[in-house]
C-alpha cells in the first residue's frame, strides 16, 4: 500500500478512525503556507483539522519537519484554530512524546486495520493494480505460472534439507514497508545473513518477516547469490534507522517474487495452525535467518 492509499481511506471514511469527531472533508493535497497537506477536515466545532500521513515508521527527520511546519502554521494564522494529527503505521515512543508535547496528536494505524477497512469498503490498493514485475494480463499469467513452478521445485522430501528460509527484519531498525515499495529498489534487495550462512544457498526461497506488533510474512523472494561480503545500494541504505548499516557485511541478493504488504500473513494467524506450531521463528524469534522445514513449507506455500 502507498501513502496515497492510507490517505484516501482516511479521507473517505474518517468516522472509522475518529469516531464522534464529526469530521467533514474539505479536501486532499491542499496547499497552506507553502506546504501541501495530505487531508484537511473540519470538525464538529468548526476547527480546521490537518491529517498528515506517513507509511511505515515515522522517522526522526519527518518528526522534525512536521513540528517545524506546525509552528509556522500557528504563528502565521493566529486568528485561526488548526489542529494537526500525525498518522503512521509505526510511531516510536520518543517521537510520539516529542510531537504530543507540542500539541500534535499521534495515531498509529496498523497494516491490519488499513487492510480490513479496504476489504470492508472494497477499496483497491493502487500498487495492487500496478506492480513492479507485471504490466499486462499475459505478463501476470506468466508471472504466476513461473512462481508456482518455482514454489513446487523447492519442496523436498526430507525435513533436514532446507531450501526455504525466513529472513527477519526489525521495523524499529529498518523501514521494511517503505523499502519493499520503493521503485528505486525495485525487485532486487539485499539481506543480512547472520546465521546458517553455510546452509543458505543461491536458488533457495525466502519469506521476508517483519517483527513487532504486526509481525508476519510480508514478501516472498528468491536468493540470487551465495552469501558473501556485500554492500547495499544507496536506495536501500536510506531505510536504516539510527546506526549506520552501510558497511560491507555478509549478505545475499534477493529477487522479490511476491509482495504481501497489502495482505500480510500475520503471526497471530500462523499460531492458529497446529502443523506450524514448531516453525522456528515462532519458537525462537531472536535472530535474522530461520530455517523452514519441508512439511511447514508445504502448508505455507498453499497460504501464499
Amino acid at each position: 500500500m502507498l501513502e496515497k492509499d492510507i490517505e484516501n481511506i482516511i479521507a473517505q471514511h474518517p468516522d472509522e478512525f475518529f469516531p464522534g469527531e464529526g469530521f467533514k472533508l474539505i479536501g486532499q493535497q491542499i496547499v497552506i503556507e507553502g506546504r501541501r497537506l495530505d487531508i484537511l477536515f473540519e470538525d464538529k466545532h468548526k476547527r480546521q483539522v490537518i491529517i498528515e500521513v506517513k507509511r511505515g515508521i515515522l522517522t526522526r527527520e519527518a518528526s522534525g519537519q512536521i513540528a517545524e511546519y506546525y509552528g509556522l502554521l500557528k504563528n502565521a494564522n493566529q486568528d485561526k484554530i488548526y489542529e494537526l494529527i500525525l498518522c503512521a503505521n509505526i510511531i516510536p515512543k520518543e517521537r510520539r512524546t516529542f510531537l504530543e508535547a507540542i500539541g500534535i496528536e499521534c495515531r498509529e494505524l496498523g497494516i491490519t486495520q488499513i487492510t480490513e477497512l479496504a476489504r470492508k469498503y472494497d477499496y483497491k490498493f493502487i500498487d495492487d493494480q500496478s506492480t513492479f514485475a507485471t504490466s499486462t494480463i499475459e505478463d501476470i499469467r506468466r508471472y504466476n505460472k513461473n512462481n508456482e513452478a518455482l514454489i513446487e521445485s523447492n519442496i523436498v522430501e526430507n525435513d533436514d534439507e532446507i531450501s526455504v528460509w525466513i529472513f527477519q527484519g526489525n521495523p524499529n531498525r529498518y523501514d521494511i514497508l517503505n523499502a519493499l515499495n520503493d521503485k528505486d529498489i525495485g525487485n532486487t534487495i539485499h539481506w543480512l545473513v547472520k546465521q546458517n550462512k553455510n546452509k543458505i544457498h543461491k536458488g533457495h526461497l525466502v519469506l521476508i518477516w517483519m517483527s513487532g506488533k504486526e509481525s508476519g510474512i510480508y514478501a516472498l523472494a528468491r536468493i540470487e547469490c551465495e552469501p558473501m561480503m556485500l554492500k547495499e545500494n544507496e536506495h536501500e541504505r536510506k531505510y536504516w534507522l539510527g546506526d549506520d548499516e552501510s558497511i560491507i557485511e555478509n549478505r545475499v541478493r534477493l529477487s522479490i517474487l511476491k509482495r504481501l504488504v497489502n495482505k500480510p500473513i500475520l503471526k497471530e494467524d500462523l499460531l492458529k495452525i497446529p502443523e506450524l506450531s514448531k516453525l522456528s521463528i515462532l519458537r525462537q524469534f531472536q535472530g535474522t535467518n530461520f530455517p523452514v522445514r519441508d512439511s511447514e513449507w508445504k502448508i505455507l506455500c498453499q497460504i501464499i
